[in-house]
Order: C-alpha cells, then structure tokens, then sequence
C-alpha cells in the first residue's frame, strides 16, 4: 500500500474539509504533523493541522479539549474537524482561526525583561486554570483512551504519548532500542534498571480520580503571544491526564541543551515560572520525577531516530549522550535547573 506523500494528504483533507483556499496554502514546520496557513473562501484565515503518524486519534482528543476548556485557558478557536484516508492510511485533521501574533520562541529575543516575566506570568495563569480544571467525566474517559496501543510495536508506544508512560512502555521501547545496531545495549539495560528506580513509587498517570489535565508539550513554541502581549497555548495534541509536574518535561529538556550549549533561554524560563508558580515546583518527589521523565523522553527519542553510528560519532544533542548523562547522573547541567528540580545523585 502506498504511502501518501504530503501534497496527496493536504489534497485529500482540503476535500473532505469542503476547503477551497483562495492561494496556496502556505506550510509552517511541525515535528508532529503536517501544518498549513490558508485563506479558505468560506472559512477565512485557518489554521489546518494534519495528523498523519503514529495513533491519529490524538486529534480527535485535542479537538475535544479545545472545545471545552474554561476561558481562562486561551486557546485557538476550533472552526472544523475530522477524519478521512489517503491510500488506505488513516488522516485526522484540526481547523483553527489563525491568531495574530508569533511564537513565543521567536518573540523572545526581542522581548524586554518585563515582557518576558508578562509573558510567562500570563503562562504560568493560564497553567494554573488547565491543572485545576475538572473535565466532564466523557472528556477525561477520551482523553486516556490510547487506541494504538493495541497491537503492542515500538511503534505503538511512540504514537501513543510524548512521555511513553506508564513506565512500562519506557521500558519496552528501551529494550527496542537495545536491539538496533548502535543501540548500546549495556547503556539501555543501565536505562532500563533507572527507569523502574525512579519509578518506585510510580506517579499515576491516565487516573482522572488523581489528576486533571495538562497540556504536555509545553515550550516556548506552543505558546503564542499576540500583538497586545496575551499569551495562549497552542497545540493540545499530546495533552492527557497527569501529575503537572509532567508538564515541566521538554521546559527542562531544552534547558538543559541550553546550559550545555551556554545558553539561557529555558534555564530563565524556567526560573521566571518557579517565581510564577511556584507551586508546580513543590510537588513531592518531583526532581525524582521529573529526571524520570526526561529520560522516558529521550529513550522514545532514541526509539524515533536510533543512532546511525557509534556513540563518538554523533552530535553532542544526541539523546544517547542525554541518556548516558542521566545514567550517570551528570544530568542536568549545572545551572540549566532551578534547585527545586534537581536531584541529589
């Protein structure tokens, strides 16, 4: 069966949309999906996301979410949605008004220190509203269903979170890892034994009955600030029910690339949402967890992408080097976490 290329899966959706698009839809680049900004002749300016890997029914939940979130939470405006197949393949797409604005990542350079802590300040009130938020019972339901988790593949698990939790399903893609030919299986037997440490006792997750909701992809280019310095987040589709320490996850994976790299964006992101929030950084236990997220993180990273090489040749951001840090505990780099974060090791 052919797989199809990403002109056949705009064409595809923009039929079963009913789009007509004035021009050519422009693309943006998306790690997860296929993103385009089009002028349709009877929606207006949009906002088209295709989801075409992995469980594509991560749309359908983002859609719900979007379409019950309290005001508080600022988010896209939801004007369509749905499913459809291209060769066999299933599609499922999102249509959101297009903001004003850009991406908080890109804004940042330019912005003032009292931008910059305004900006984080509406991010840490909108987190709040999102965490104490309690869903319909439906919703939360929809939200942890994971239906291509059936068949049990490295490809399940990687489609089915951005974190691979339960810590089950770390484990699993880890000693998938371990069976490709630079995989390293003396690091990932080493990953594998950390994994079910730091999961002792295990924070629940997919458990209405324990937490609410939270965004789980958060950094700074899903969150969109406006021209009058509003903020909103963007990009709901690995959101699900969880402890909000998760939500920290890829904020203290990029700050530690920074500190490596002697840069300071996330590092003072995230110490400008400590002073914000402070306490998302109290909960208990948290350093420990959110070191075990990381690390589920970077082995799904490895499970996406296996190395191609030996381990001294390849680039200094490769997860396998994020990994062995871990292991070794030589993760985070000095100063890329606020002290709340860190474990003693």
């Amino acid at each position: 069966m052919t797989f199809p290329t990403m002109p056949e899966r705009l064409k595809h959706v923009c039929s079963a949309a009913a789009l007509v698009p004035r021009a050519a839809p422009h693309r943006i680049e998306s790690q997860s999906n296929d993103t385009w900004v089009l002028d349709d002749a009877r929606l207006g300016s949009v906002v088209l996301r295709i989801c075409w890997r992995g469980d594509v029914s991560r749309m359908g939940r983002e859609t719900a979410v979007l379409e019950r979130l309290p005001d508080t939470v600022r988010r896209p405006v939801v004007v369509g949605h749905g499913d459809t197949t291209a060769h066999g393949h299933p599609l499922s797409y999102s249509l959101t008004r297009r903001l004003t604005g850009q991406p908080l990542e890109d804004a940042w350079p330019a912005l003032s220190t009292a931008e910059r802590r305004s900006a984080i300040r509406r991010t840490a009130s909108m987190l709040r509203a999102l965490h104490r938020w309690v869903p319909p019972a439906e919703l939360a339901d929809g939200v942890c269903a994971r239906p291509g988790l059936a068949a049990g593949t490295a490809d399940d698990l990687v489609g089915a979170d951005i974190a691979p939790l339960p810590v089950a399903r770390a484990v699993a893609l880890a000693e998938h890892v371990a069976r490709t030919p630079h995989g390293d299986a003396g690091l990932m037997s080493a990953a594998v034994q950390l994994l079910r440490a730091l999961a002792d006792p295990e924070p629940a997750v997919d458990d209405p009955g324990r937490h609410g909701l939270i965004h789980g992809d958060l950094n700074l280019s899903n969150l969109w600030r406006a021209p009058d310095g509003t903020v909103s987040l963007m990009d709901f589709e690995w959101t699900r029910i969880a402890p909000p320490s998760l939500e920290l996850m890829r904020m203290c994976e990029y700050a530690d690339d920074d500190a490596v790299n002697g840069a300071d964006t996330y590092p003072s992101v995230l110490r400008l949402l400590e002073t914000e929030y402070p306490e998302l950084f109290r909960a208990e236990d948290i350093a420990r967890h959110v070191r075990l997220y990381v690390l589920a993180y970077s082995v799904r990273a490895l499970a996406i992408a296996p190395p191609d090489g030996p381990a001294d040749s390849l680039p200094s951001g490769h997860a396998l080097h994020r990994v062995r840090r871990i292991v070794d505990g030589r993760w985070p780099a000095p100063g890329a976490l606020p002290d709340s974060l860190v474990a003693a090791v």
